[in-house]
């Protein structure tokens, strides 16, 4: 529920095409929160050891498209009816799922609970942790869903205030990103 890329980003796509709008970012999202449950339940001891290169190639990859998304609330503008110009569904979806493969907050999520909580309690029951990791899963989309709500919900106000609202996106995607580097 906290306001992490993955968040700030879909209130920015509710906002800028509408809730039904935002579907495609959100299923890129959907998807690579899979993808990336099943990488962490699958090889968590490898991923207890990882390299200290590939965190900072992760770092890095993941600060370079934060700040491209930064540098996109500015570039677009908003017609009087609040939505921006048509961008693909495609192109969404593999927004959402390249943000989130990169973000370093989901990776850790996924990591922490597989590491900390679900193996430890449940080592004995692969199905049980299974379930589980279904349900992380499953709580990352519904905050998802309530932040693009929120960006749905509030588009008229945030369309009176599209320069104050891009700037504060914009400070704390930057907030983020240092986030991610210390």
């Amino acid at each position: 529920m906290t306001p992490g890329p993955n968040n700030l980003m879909t209130l920015q796509e509710s906002r800028q095409h509408g809730f039904r709008g935002s579907m495609p970012f959100l299923n890129g999202l959907f998807v690579s929160f899979f993808i990336l449950d099943f990488l962490a339940f699958f090889f968590t001891d490898f991923l207890k050891s990882i390299s200290a290169t590939a965190v900072l190639l992760m770092k890095i990859l993941g600060s370079l498209y934060l700040i491209y998304l930064i540098m996109n609330l500015f570039r677009t503008k908003s017609d009087a009816r609040g939505k921006q110009k048509i961008v693909s569904s495609n192109r969404q979806f593999w927004a959402g799922m390249l943000l989130n493969l990169t973000n370093v907050k989901v990776i850790l999520y996924f990591l922490i609970g597989y590491i900390s909580f679900l193996i430890p309690l449940f080592q004995n029951n692969r199905l049980l942790i299974i379930i589980f990791g279904i349900v992380m899963c499953s709580i990352t989309a519904v905050c998802n869903l309530l932040w693009a709500g929120a960006g749905s919900l509030f588009q008229r106000l945030f369309l009176r205030h599209e320069r104050v609202l891009n700037i504060i996106l914009a400070v704390l995607l930057l907030y983020a990103t240092v986030e991610m580097w210390q």
